[in-house]
């Protein structure tokens, strides 16, 4: 296999990945890749997000949300909080903590991402607020397209989903 068909290997297999861990996985250095992911670019083999310090690479036909949803699921402490969530239905900001074993102000940061690009909801509550997701028929369906090993992690009980 060449190193062009590779890294779209790689961009195929988890939409939303970095650069940086493309050099990881592929052990490719930083300017031939960048060779490679410009070919692939002009070719519209794969389309990039680039932000301020990201730039973040996905397969080429991905709508705006679901590259969004892929971002998330590409990040560790969101990727679990989904899930877990997906599992759960609705959990308070205690539990999810609980179950991320973050700290209060890393599970408030997440939550408030999520919540600002409309990945989950709020339900205002005394004492503590409850969230759940707010399309998670969509969630899944990415994650069966993009993702599938994901999918068997949820199937298993929670504890499990520790371990992923």
């Amino acid at each position: 296999m060449d190193r062009k068909e590779n890294v779209l290997g790689i961009i195929e297999d988890n939409p939303g990945i970095r650069f940086n861990e493309i050099m990881r996985i592929s052990n490719i250095k930083n300017g031939t890749l960048s060779h490679y992911v410009k070919k692939l670019e002009q070719e519209k083999s794969i389309q990039l997000e680039r932000t301020p310090r990201v730039t973040r690479l996905y397969p080429s036909g991905i709508s705006k949300e679901e590259a969004k949803i892929c971002r998330y699921l590409s990040m560790d402490s969101q990727k679990r909080l989904i899930m877990f969530l997906l599992k759960k239905k609705i959990a308070t900001s205690i539990e999810i903590r609980e179950f991320l074993k973050k700290s209060p102000s890393v599970v408030s940061v997440n939550l408030n991402i999520l919540f600002k690009d409309k990945i989950i909801e709020k339900q205002y509550d005394i004492p503590s607020n409850k969230y759940s997701l707010k399309n998670p028929e969509e969630i899944e369906g990415i994650m069966k397209e993009y993702y599938p090993g994901l999918v068997d992690v949820i199937s298993n009980n929670t504890t499990e989903m520790l371990n992923f």
